[in-house]
């Protein structure tokens, strides 16, 4: 109805409306209006509601109308002008009324209306006024639906605040102009009258558009609301989204790697469209998930999430939906598009997940971007806790084939189940990126978990402070380190760990969590057997599996569990016997803790963690269906490598080598491949045997299947690279507790003897496969049950001729790794481990049963480790180096726990640990002792100062009140731990360096070992030595020990061997321990005694058995079979006519076909002048006078002196013998008689080290220990002239010049001085250039030159005249020179060395004349030209005398008189047939086709093959071109005629027979099956 015909109106018609009705229709609007805010719909569609809003709006303003027109005044105005103001004056009224919501808006109408009741009319308004009054009526309508401020929506207040901004104004510039005609009650002015419609005019424009904005609101809300409905058809999971997950992400700088890799991933528009993250359960896939969401989400790239979850978020239906309903609120194109298919097909959320992917994704995402490089990643964590495995390969399956035409990224995570990793697979590989979390290397996932937990640890101290008191070095390294590397690749178990830490008591927490064997128990364990449990139930749940299913299943995870090392599916499968596909199907159920690669041939079947085995085989926690009995795992394994090796495929040459001449590491040696599961049988059949519960039934399979194949087995170990275990299995398998009682005498007679065979010739085993059977076989003894099992079948092969040789009693087991000389070993408290420091600077633990290196070595010294130590707890070990350093490692990581401690002024010679272990000792070169806090490393006291020279040795007495020390200052010092003083005068009593000590379990006694070769006992409460020292040891004594019962001291020695004694008595037990090549540097006992260690210069390790009814005197080789008297053979022996080795020998002490030979040490020989005798002296304090060319004794064993002879000479007429000895004397005999022609020449107060005679024999120089020179006259004994004084300490070595006006010394002052031989007088200033003492010196013949020999290895040549050097010095040997002479004309020279070879060097330039001359088993002390240069004669600690043939080429082979020629000529003249060598070709690094020496025909060769180069080198006999003829053992070496041995002067012999010997690519045919045939 038009405000006109309002205006016509009755006054007195009545209002449609009551009250009632009034309030009755506002209510019913009210409740629409209501229904729309509160409950997301509406029952009118939007054109319905506005339309209504608009009728009861315009009722409302027709009902106020007829009221202000009633009441008003009559105007003075035109009709229609002033029914039309009203009407506007009233509508404003309504609208003011309506406003008691929002009272700023009602007071400023209220102004407007007050005003306009004092205005009847607008002149000339006509109807202008009643249309304004329309359009402004509507804002009542919209205010009369809220009963309340707080009722109106915020949007709409939102728009209030806006409206009434824009009308205060214009309602004060309506107020300002019709004030001025209140008094006219009409505006009549034109201007004023179009100044009012104008302003009235904006106020109605602004309430339009308000009005229009609330009807918008209305309609977007029904939008909404329509939208909401469809999206709630989703049935989105609540919660699901990164939002929604309360687990930490990533560490901060952890995981960076694959964090990297990921983000990259999703950044890169053009790569894969997926990125699939698989790992093992706990390994923290979901960590990294929550990551990489949140690094997306503030990217602005993430899409959407979906965090699965068992139990909670587990239906994989609901995933898709979920992701779509997020997408739909990230994403308005994709909303819209996504609408329009729900519109369509409502239940689309509920489809199969294929359709899904169709519906949800692909369709409204193509729709929405079209085919744009995707910008958005959706990641789903955790798909393998999805509970239907078909609905979820499914989804992925439809995700991945579609994935290219669909423009996201999807990063999925899981385990690698058996319904997921396939779909990942070669299929998809341009699909999808794949990172196997598992397989990052261990190193880096050890980092981040050890970050990790320091970050925690910190937390957990700073949330504990300061109520709780920690040690100030919390975490220690070392506990946190055991805690990571425990953890493995399990972040879950760190986390765990964690927080059972974190629960209470902090400290004892963590070291209850990392001491050895903790049993910390459910807290820690219940997390992971959670985990674990879900897994096993699934996969052997009798519900869905078969009992056969679930048998196999547990025995194929026994299996995997008992494993020694990961084996590829092919190779597992061949070893037991199984299918590789049918053992997949076995372990594809429990995939999630077991990695199964999915190539057959490629990759490892391993069990994750080993927390997976204990929950397994641990009482308590696995169910007992799922329990698995490990023992059956060790039982069914054992068998298998038994019965593989009992195949063909362990056989003669398994390894297939060509040639016996190469050693293994050189490239051209080439190997046959040896299958994994043979390699695995080989090295791990002990192993398993020994942990079988019941293992009788296996013994004999194994007996029968040894006594074939027991050198096929080692076979494998060699060419594999696995010697060195061969002796521990033995040793393994021959101790160990399940075989105890079960293995018969003949079978622990076989191993034993398999045992000493490997021991025997370990060095030639690990270095070239061949000679197994070419070399070691023939050296074992006749009566070894291998020799009895193999001989006849390996009759090919060199022979021995033994006699009077004595093989050493085997050592238990030998351990080689170090580089350098082993200066100290020591057990672990429980005796499982062993520890060793060694000049290479590095630690090293050993498996003390079996000799396996278990860590790698403990690298950061800088020097020398000299000492080493075990706490008591055994935890730790405690180092000391040269480098003047002491550190402590954690003795199971091998990580640096404390250290490097510093402040000793020189290197670190020993340290020992307080019993209590809080407390490390050590001492050093600087003269002190320094006490040290061993948990902190701070110094505890001053230095503990008093000795005068380097501290060698160090130890805590049994209370930890003192520490004893022993010092180059030759004496030992007792001093109280807490003061650091002496607690009496210094124990003096040994004459030379005091290089070890030991206190006694009860504290009584110690004992100490010395360079004046002896061990004393002392008295430790009174210091005063229990008589007489034990002497035994030829040599200084450079460690000893006592047992832990005090009942035996232990030393080792510089003469090479380790000696029991008694304790009480002081009486040596038994015969030595012989085995070493070296020094023995450090001696100990096990915790039980039963066994000994020892550490030596030869770089080895050994364990001894040290068990009395073990120090038997030591066998001669054959030890039953000794040959008696007669010649008969010995009872037992093999027949001759099977034409097998036979290895002959004498019993100890039997000199047969007239051997003779000194009984001790050869210090020194001569040659006569006429070159036709050779004098000797010896240790054994005899001379003896040989035939030089025959080696048969002329005369003698002459007991020339009290002590031993330290030197020897022959006087220029040949008619006497002058010696020197220990015994501080010289004698002068008769050559050809032996009787003494003076009476011994008497004056050095010490030893006699050197002695020669003047060119005119008148006179006898000598030098002593007593650091003087003295000049006898030969006839009558009486000195010549005063003793020559100059040097500062022992002279070694004197001779005189051809001319005799010329003597020259050298010392161990490491100088050489000349002295006029009339006089006396020094000739120069003293010649210094060697670095250590100067061991021998020599004139040339014609008196110009001397060469001077040296501890420091070299020889330097000097200028008689001026004392210059004439050359750079001489290097080659690699120990003391003792020895050096000149050939008679002046143009070689000759040295000898405790490297046990002589070298020829030319006199002119230095360089070596032909390879060492190689034969002795020790020290070469002497050395000698004969009169014609042809040979050279050498004297050895080995007790022999060797004469070599020094001419150059091959002549030596052609000598008639030659005792060695026959046997290396014939060796020799194999060397010139063209079929000596002859493998295939190999290839070079550049892939070139090269002949290897052994295709090229001498005739060929740029050098020939020239037979003088035979030569034994380390062991081997080496032929031209440094082939590997033949290994000699060491014991043999002594009595071997060896390349260029002209003569063997000795009571050894090892001679040897190669008629029937085979080598180079012949060497396979020593080898005959079929021992009852003739070899072809």
């Amino acid at each position: 109805m038009s405000p006109y015909k309002l205006f016509r109106w009755r006054r007195d018609e009545q209002a449609p409306d009551s009250p009632q009705a009034s309030s009755t229709e506002r209510g019913s609007r009210t409740h629409r209006f209501d229904h729309l805010r509160r409950h997301g719909t509406a029952h009118p569609g939007p054109a319905t509601a506005l339309s209504a809003a608009r009728e009861c709006g315009a009722r409302r303003s027709e009902q106020q109308l007829r009221r202000g027109v009633h009441e008003s005044s009559p105007s003075r105005s035109s009709p229609t002008g002033r029914a039309s103001w009203l009407i506007l004056k009233a509508t404003l009224e309504a609208v003011r009324d309506g406003c008691d919501m929002f009272p700023p808006l009602k007071t400023t109408l209220q102004g407007v209306v007050s005003v306009m009741q004092l205005v009847d009319t607008v002149r000339d308004a006509q109807d202008e006024f009643a249309k304004l009054a329309m359009r402004i009526s509507g804002l009542q309508t919209i205010l009369s639906q809220y009963r309340g401020q707080d009722d109106i929506p915020p949007i709409i207040k939102k728009r209030l605040d806006q409206l009434l901004g824009d009308l205060r104004p214009i309602a004060e510039g309506i107020e300002r102009k019709m004030k001025r005609t209140v008094i006219k009650r009409t505006i009549t002015a034109p201007k004023d009258i179009q100044d009012v419609q104008e302003s009235f005019e904006k106020l109605a424009m602004w309430v339009e558009r308000f009005q229009l904005e609330c009807n918008l609101n209305v309609e977007y809300r029904v939008e909404d609301i329509t939208a909401e409905n469809l999206l709630g058809k989703l049935h989105h999971v609540q919660g699901a989204g990164i939002d929604g997950q309360s687990g930490d992400a990533c560490m901060e700088n952890t995981r960076v790697g694959v964090l990297r890799d990921i983000s990259a991933w999703s950044q890169d528009t053009n790569g894969a469209r997926i990125f699939w993250l698989s790992g093992m359960a706990g390994i923290g896939k979901s960590a990294i998930a929550r990551s990489i969401c949140l690094k997306l989400r503030d990217a602005g790239a993430l899409g959407a999430s979906f965090f699965c979850s068992r139990g909670v978020r587990d239906d994989v239906t609901r995933i898709i939906p979920t992701i779509a309903e997020s997408l739909a609120r990230r994403s308005i194109p994709y909303r819209r598009a996504l609408l329009e298919v729900l519109r369509q097909n409502p239940d689309a959320g509920h489809n199969i997940v294929k359709l899904q992917v169709e519906y949800l994704f692909k369709k409204p995402l193509r729709e929405a971007f079209g085919n744009t490089s995707p910008a958005l990643v959706v990641a789903v964590d955790a798909l393998d806790e999805c509970s239907d495995p078909k609905a979820t390969k499914s989804m992925l399956s439809a995700l991945v084939s579609r994935s290219p035409h669909i423009p996201l990224k999807f990063f999925p995570t899981s385990r690698p189940e058996q319904h997921i990793h396939p779909e990942f697979g070669a299929k998809c590989a341009d699909l999808a990126n794949i990172v196997r979390l598992h397989d990052i290397e261990q190193h880096i996932i050890e980092s981040d978990i050890e970050l990790y937990c320091s970050e925690t640890l910190q937390e957990i101290r700073r949330e504990w402070s300061p109520l709780y008191t920690f040690p100030e070095e919390w975490p220690p390294k070392a506990e946190l380190t055991r805690v990571s590397k425990r953890a493995g690749k399990l972040f879950i178990y760190a986390l765990t760990a964690m927080q059972f830490i974190a629960e209470e008591n902090p400290v004892d927490r963590l070291q209850e969590m990392t001491r050895h064997n903790s049993g910390v128990g459910q807290p820690l364990t219940e997390p992971l057997d959670e985990m674990y449990s879900l897994v096993i139930d699934r996969a052997m749940n009798p519900k869905l599996r078969t009992n056969k299913e679930i048998l196999q299943t547990k025995q194929v995870v026994a299996i995997l569990l008992a494993l020694r090392e990961p084996l590829s599916l092919s190779s597992l499968g061949a070893l037991i016997g199984t299918a590789p596909q049918d053992v997949r199907v076995m372990l594809s159920r429990l995939h999630a803790v077991i990695d199964v690669p999915p190539d057959n041939g490629e990759g490892a079947v391993t069990s994750f963690h080993a927390s997976f085995e204990d929950y397994l085989t641990t009482p308590g926690r696995a169910p007992d269906a799922f329990r698995i009995d490990l023992s059956k795992g060790h039982q069914a394994l054992a068998q298998a490598c038994i019965r593989t090796m009992a195949s063909d495929a362990l056989c003669f040459n398994v390894s297939g080598c060509r040639t016996s001449y190469l050693p293994n590491s050189m490239q051209r040696q080439s190997f046959a491949p040896i299958s994994d599961s043979l390699t695995y049988s080989c090295l791990q059949w002990i192993h398993h045997l020994i942990r079988v519960s019941n293992p009788p039934p296996i013994l004999l399979f194994m007996y029968s299947v040894l006594r074939e194949k027991t050198l096929f087995w080692i076979e494998v170990l060699s060419s594999t690279g696995h010697a060195r275990l061969a002796v521990g299995l033995l040793h393994q398998l021959l101790t160990a507790e399940n075989m105890r009682d079960c293995l018969s005498p003949e079978m622990v007679e076989f191993l034993r003897d398999a045992k000493e065979f490997v021991m025997l010739g370990h060095d030639a085993i690990e270095f070239s496969t061949p000679h197994i059977y070419l070399s070691v076989l023939p050296s074992v003894s006749p009566t070894s049950m291998i020799a009895k099992a193999f001989w006849p079948k390996f009759r090919s092969i060199l022979k021995y001729n033994v006699t009077g040789i004595q093989r050493p009693r085997a050592q238990l087991l030998q351990m080689s790794g170090h580089t350098g000389t082993v200066f100290a070993v020591a057990f672990a408290p429980d005796g499982t481990h062993l520890v060793s420091g060694s000049e290479d600077g590095t630690v090293r633990i050993w498996d003390a049963k079996t000799g396996d290196l278990l860590l790698d070595p403990l690298e950061g010294h800088s020097h020398a480790v000299m000492s080493v130590a075990f706490s008591p707890d055994g935890t730790l070990v405690v180092s000391g180096s040269l480098d003047k350093t002491i550190q402590v490692w954690d003795s199971e990581t091998g990580e640096l726990v404390t250290g490097p401690l510093t402040g000793h002024n020189g290197g670190v010679q020993c340290v020992a640990v307080s019993p209590d272990g809080t407390r490390i000792v050590s001492g050093s070169r600087d003269c002190t002792l320094r006490l040290w806090n061993a948990t902190t490393g701070d110094l505890v006291t001053d230095a503990f100062e008093g000795h005068t020279d380097a501290v060698k040795s160090v130890k805590f007495s049994p209370d930890g009140t003192q520490v004893v020390s022993a010092s180059d200052d030759k004496t030992l010092r007792l001093w109280n731990v807490t003061t650091g003083r002496q607690v009496m005068e210094p124990l003096a009593g040994h004459n030379n360096i005091v290089w070890s000590v030991a206190f006694s379990p009860d504290g009584a006694r110690i004992v100490s070992g010395s360079s004046d070769n002896t061990i004393r006992l002392w008295d430790a409460q009174t210091g005063i030595p229990i008589p007489e020292p034990l002497v035994g040891h030829s040599d200084p004594v450079g460690a000893v020990s006592f047992s832990p019962d005090g009942s035996w001291v232990v030393s080792g020695s510089a003469d090479k061997t380790i000696r029991l004694w008694d304790a009480a008595t002081g009486r040596p037990w038994g015969q030595p321990f012989e085995g070493h090549s070296d020094y023995v540097w450090s001696v100990g006992f096990s915790p039980d005694g039963s066994t000994l260690v020892s550490g030596s210069g030869d770089k080895t390790i050994r364990v001894w058995g040290a068990a009395v009814t073990d120090t038997i005197d030591p066998p001669d080789i054959a030890p039953r079979d000794t040959i008696p008297t007669d010649g008969s053979s010995p009872q037992g022996s093999l027949d001759d006519d099977v034409s097998a080795p036979v290895t002959y020998m004498q019993m100890r002490k039997t000199r047969s076909d007239g051997l003779q030979g000194h009984s001790g040490r050869v210090r020194c020989v001569a040659y006569t002048p006429d070159g036709t005798q050779i004098v000797s002296g010896s240790e054994d304090k005899t001379i003896l006078v040989w035939d030089a060319h025959t080696g048969a004794p002329i005369l003698g064993p002459i007991q020339a002196h009290n002590d031993l002879i330290k030197c020897i000479a022959v006087s220029p007429d040949g008619d006497y013998i002058a010696s020197g000895s220990a015994d501080q004397t010289i004698r002068i005999r008769d050559t050809r008689t032996g009787r003494p022609m003076t009476d011994s020449l008497s004056g050095h107060s010490d030893s006699v080290t050197s002695a020669v005679f003047s060119p005119d024999g008148a006179r006898i120089v000598s030098g002593s220990y007593d650091r003087t020179v003295r000049v006898w006259d030969a006839g009558t004994g009486r000195l010549a002239m005063k003793p020559l004084e100059g040097h500062s300490n022992t002279i070694w070595s004197v001779a005189i010049s051809p001319d005799g006006t010329q003597i020259v010394s050298g010392s161990e002052d490491t100088t050489l001085q000349f002295w006029h031989a009339t006089t006396g007088e020094r000739m120069m200033k003293p010649l210094k250039g060697h670095s250590k003492a100067v061991y021998s010196v020599a004139f040339s013949p014609d008196g110009s030159r001397i060469v001077s020999g040296s501890v420091d290895w070299t020889i330097r040549l000097w200028n008689a005249r001026s004392g210059d050097a004439v050359l750079v010095p001489l290097r080659g040997h690699t120990k003391t020179v003792a020895s050096v002479t000149f050939s008679p004309d002046g143009r070689t020279i000759a040295s000898g060395s405790h490297d046990a070879t002589v070298r020829l060097w030319d006199a002119t330039t230095g360089i070596s004349v032909m390879k060492p001359l190689e034969g002795h088993g020790d020290a070469v002390h002497s050395v000698a030209f004969s009169p014609d240069g042809t040979r050279v004669v050498s004297g050895s600690w080995d007790n022999t005398i060797r004469v070599w043939d020094v001419k150059p080429g091959d002549s030596w082979l052609g000598s008639s008189d030659g005792q060695s020629s026959t046997i290396w000529s014939a060796l020799a003249s194999s060397f010139r047939l063209p079929v000596a060598l002859q493998p295939a070709q190999y290839l070079d690094p550049d892939r070139i086709a090269m002949p290897t020496v052994s295709e090229v025909s001498p005739g060929d060769l740029a050098e020939p093959h020239n037979p003088s180069y035979f030569r034994l080198n380390a062991g081997w006999i080496k032929g031209p071109r440094d082939e590997l003829v033949m290994w000699a053992p060491g014991d043999y070496h002594r009595g071997m005629l060896m390349p260029r041995t002209y003569v063997l002067i000795g009571r050894y012999r090892a001679t040897l027979d190669l008629s029937r010997f085979v080598h180079g690519d012949q060497w396979t045919r020593c080898y005959n099956a079929k021992t009852d045939s003739e070899d072809p």
